[in-house]
């Protein structure tokens, strides 16, 4: 499906940006840019905006979708080990999941419109 796609490589992309906050020290490279293979990678302000984005977006989201976004894409695991470290059975992961995917098109497509996202209520 073309919107799962879109949202997979946004997501994709923001879980790179997530790993590299919390382990280059908030995103500076781990060696100078001359000692870099070509093609080994790089990060553009677009992509940063776009992590961003996507971070407020996945914010947003109700606790249960988040930790199965979370799960998804930062950490390792097969389907079933981080269904099962969310306490929930593999149908039931899935299914967060897709519907996670389902808000943060939503989310972003607020977000290119002007309108703000959900607030979440404190406690």
């Amino acid at each position: 499906m073309m919107v799962n796609t879109y949202v997979e490589s946004r997501l994709n992309l923001w879980a790179e940006w997530r790993h590299r906050r919390l382990t280059d020290a908030l995103g500076y490279p781990r060696r100078a840019a001359f000692v870099r293979e070509p093609g080994s990678g790089y990060w553009t302000p677009e992509m940063e905006s776009a992590s961003y984005e996507m971070d407020k977006c996945v914010v947003a989201l109700i606790d249960e979708r988040k930790l199965a976004v979370l799960e998804c894409y930062a950490t390792t695991g097969t389907r079933e080990q981080k269904a099962k470290r969310l306490g929930c059975c593999l149908r039931t992961y899935e299914y967060r999941l897709e519907a996670a995917k389902i808000d943060l098109l939503g989310y972003l497509n607020d977000l290119a419109a002007g309108v703000p996202l959900p607030m979440k209520e404190r406690a």
